[in-house]
């Protein structure tokens, strides 16, 4: 089980990446598409908070990334989709804030069950 700091940076980071990408591969380089980039930056600001395992900051990032991953496959039009670089990158941003918040909930039940928070001792 991933840690939700790390789950949490790698979604960030896949965020920041592949919305610069589509950004940039977008010839009319719409303003939309920098949206994404901005919260994965929002979400690596909120890593000091995982790591001191703060529940409000927990379950507003769990809340914002599942979020953000329906607003990003909503962008998708299924009528006019064709695997091409921006479309196959706003799924991909999609996918990774699902298995984000997946691993978010899953760290959360795991800690639920030991009820001592023993979990967590080796990140403290």
């Amino acid at each position: 089980m991933v840690h939700p700091y790390v789950a949490n940076t790698i979604n960030a980071l896949v965020l920041i990446l592949a919305g610069l990408a589509a950004y940039f591969l977008s010839p009319s380089r719409p303003l939309l598409a920098l949206l994404a980039p901005t919260f994965g930056l929002l979400l690596l600001a909120t890593n000091y908070h995982l790591k001191r395992h703060n529940r409000f900051v927990f379950h507003t990032v769990t809340a914002l990334t599942l979020l953000a991953g329906f607003l990003l496959i909503l962008r998708i039009n299924p009528d006019d989709f064709v695997w091409d670089g921006s479309h196959v990158l706003i799924l991909v941003m999609g996918i990774s804030c699902f298995l984000a918040v997946l691993s978010f909930v899953a760290s959360f039940l795991k800690e639920r069950r030991m009820r001592n928070n023993a979990i967590y001792k080796d990140d403290l």
